[in-house]
């Protein structure tokens, strides 16, 4: 029982920190828009509200940053993930500091100080290690140029305040400059002298020319290893002959897989989810991302060559669809032989998908059941005998 409970500490963990991530966002989107004083109001007040409401304050932005930031490292801390862990003791962290800084009531972060004794706790919980990323020469640069960038915009702004129309304060210097290098351009901070002129032509040319540079060093790569996987799952199997084509990762997938392997059969796992499918291949897999019920995607899976195609997902409607597809592809062309074999868990489905001409029908439910049932009934015998 107690290593049950410790099984499923750190999905608590994650509920726990995704819960606290909704109440700090929460509590800081109050803030801004100071929802405590708009409830206080009458609808017939809102435009006396509106006019003596106080500018929102920096905490409350910083609230709803650390709530988002709790809400997403959730996922990492249900996968036991060590650098999830260890984010979290950081963002925890900071929302406490946060509160002591700006003086607000210890009360608000009683979660986030509650979560950082439990991960202290649980520490040896977390144990998976993520993928170490190590950074090249081109993204070192490509952060550090945004940052330069950043830093050159509003240094720049402040300095120059006297000069533009609208800066006043730090603040009015990071807007001016976050509007300038998105495009936006609302027109209320203008430049008033040539030389502010100068420095806002300059602003667009260095920070525009470093978020480019940095998405295309910092996203390209991305984008191209996960293009190169795709392609070249298709591309192999492309040229494959009598593999079997497995639709849907479930647990009868794994016993599955777990034959095919034994008996040296290749194989190719198609599955829609995303998480799934970076699981998979991160197991030495082959797997394709996409819809099985889709054509296409049995098509680059190049069904048309393969041996068998296994209808295997937990749903008896999409095994009927992808059986479906399967034979429409099958049916298309003189020589495509493979047998389609679907997994159907209702056996008032079994004579339905029958009709549809599939090779094979196997129930795991009905088909466990009854062997349990000989091998108990068997054993009784040999007991009375």
């Amino acid at each position: 029982m107690k290593a049950l409970i410790w099984r499923y500490v750190p999905y608590l963990v994650a509920a726990f920190m995704v819960a606290n991530g909704f109440y700090t966002l929460a509590m800081g989107l109050g803030e801004i828009f100071h929802l405590d004083q708009y409830l206080a109001v009458e609808l017939g007040e809102m435009r006396r509200y509106l006019e003596v409401v106080p500018a929102p304050q920096l905490g409350g932005f910083v609230a709803v940053f650390l709530g988002v930031v709790f809400i997403v490292l959730g996922k990492g801390l249900a996968e036991r993930r060590r650098r999830a862990r260890n984010w979290a003791v950081v963002a925890l962290l900071l929302n406490v500091l946060s509160h002591l800084y700006q003086g607000l009531p210890l009360r608000n972060c009683i979660l986030s100080a509650a979560g950082l004794v439990l991960l202290g706790l649980l520490r040896s919980e977390f144990t998976h290690h993520s993928e170490r990323h190590r950074w090249s020469y081109a993204e070192v640069i490509a952060v550090l140029s945004i940052i330069f960038a950043l830093a050159y915009g509003i240094g720049g702004a402040y300095l120059l305040r006297a000069e533009f129309s609208g800066i006043e304060t730090w603040a009015d210097a990071v807007y001016f400059t976050v509007v300038t290098y998105s495009t936006l351009g609302y027109g209320d901070m203008l430049p008033q002298s040539a030389n502010a002129k100068w420095f806002a032509i300059s602003m667009v040319i260095v920070g525009i020319g470093s978020f480019i540079t940095a998405l295309t060093v910092l996203l390209g790569p991305l984008i191209e290893n996960r293009l190169k996987g795709v392609f070249a799952v298709v591309s192999k199997f492309q040229k494959s002959v009598d593999h079997i084509v497995v639709c849907g990762y479930t647990k009868v997938t794994e016993s599955i897989v777990d034959e095919l392997r034994t008996r040296q059969v290749p194989f190719l796992i198609i599955d829609g989810r995303e998480d799934f499918v970076v699981h998979l291949k991160n197991s030495g897999l082959d797997v394709l991302q996409g819809d099985p019920t889709e054509r296409a995607v049995l098509e680059q899976a190049n069904l048309s060559s393969a041996a068998a195609v296994i209808a295997a997902t937990d749903s008896d409607a999409i095994n009927t669809l992808v059986a479906l597809t399967a034979r429409a592809l099958r049916e298309a062309g003189e020589q495509h032989k493979f047998r389609i074999v679907v997994r159907i868990e209702d056996e008032e489905n079994i004579a339905k998908v029958q009709s549809l001409g599939v090779d094979e029908i196997i129930s795991p439910s009905t088909l466990g059941g009854r062997l349990m049932a000989q091998r108990a009934v068997g054993a009784a015998e040999s007991v009375d005998h």
